[in-house]
C-alpha cells in the first residue's frame, strides 16, 4: 500500500501558483504550458543574474586587461634592459634575441611567474601572422635585389633548415643518450 507523499509548505505554495494553459504551437498542435502567477519575482531574480552576468563580463574584462598591461611591462623591461645592455657594450648582438634569453632566465630561475605574461604571450602568438605584413611588404622595395640573388637565397634557406635540423637530431641524440 502506498502511503501518501508529505509535501513541504514551500512547495505546495509553489505549485498552488501555477497554472496550466492550452497553447497551439507553430505546427497548429495543442500545448500545455505552465503559467507562472509569481512571475513578477522570478522576472526581478532573472535581472538580478543578468545584471551579475554583466559585472562578471566587466570583471573579466579588467582582469584580461591588466594582465595584458603587466605582461606587456615585463617584456618590454626585458626588452629595453637589452637594448642598454647591447648600447652600452657596443655588441651586434640583436637586443631582441637578448631580452627573450634574459627573459627565459628569469623564467627558468623562478624570478617572473608565467602566469604574468603567459595571457600577453598567448595574444601574440594569436596574431603573429598580422606581424609579418609589413615585412611582406618591405621586401617589394627589393625586389630587383631578390631577382638577381635568388639562387644564393634559396640555397641558403634549404642548407640553414637542413643544418638546424641535423643539429637538433643529433644534440637531442646525443642528450638522451647520456639520460640512459
Amino acid at each position: 500500500m502506498k502511503q501518501p507523499s508529505k509535501i513541504p509548505k514551500k512547495q505546495e505554495q509553489k505549485t498552488a501558483n501555477h497554472k496550466s494553459v492550452n497553447i497551439k504551437n507553430d505546427e497548429g498542435k495543442p500545448e500545455v504550458k505552465n503559467e507562472d502567477y509569481a512571475s513578477n519575482t522570478e522576472n526581478e531574480s532573472n535581472t538580478d543574474s543578468i545584471a551579475f552576468t554583466k559585472r562578471q563580463q566587466l570583471a573579466t574584462l579588467v582582469k584580461n586587461t591588466l594582465q595584458l598591461v603587466l605582461g606587456l611591462l615585463i617584456i618590454m623591461m626585458f626588452l629595453s634592459i637589452a637594448k642598454m645592455i647591447v648600447s652600452y657594450f657596443e655588441v651586434t648582438f640583436p637586443a631582441s634575441i637578448l631580452g627573450m634569453l634574459m627573459l627565459f632566465v628569469a623564467l627558468s630561475l623562478g624570478i617572473i611567474k608565467l602566469s604574468w605574461i603567459e595571457f600577453t604571450g598567448n595574444l601574440f602568438l594569436k596574431y603573429l601572422a598580422l606581424l609579418f605584413i609589413p615585412i611582406g611588404v618591405g621586401l617589394v622595395n627589393y625586389f630587383e635585389l631578390i631577382a638577381t640573388h635568388w639562387l644564393v637565397i634559396i640555397f641558403s634557406l634549404f642548407f640553414t633548415t637542413l643544418f638546424t635540423l641535423f643539429m637538433v637530431g643529433h644534440c637531442y641524440q646525443w642528450l638522451s643518450r647520456e639520460e640512459r
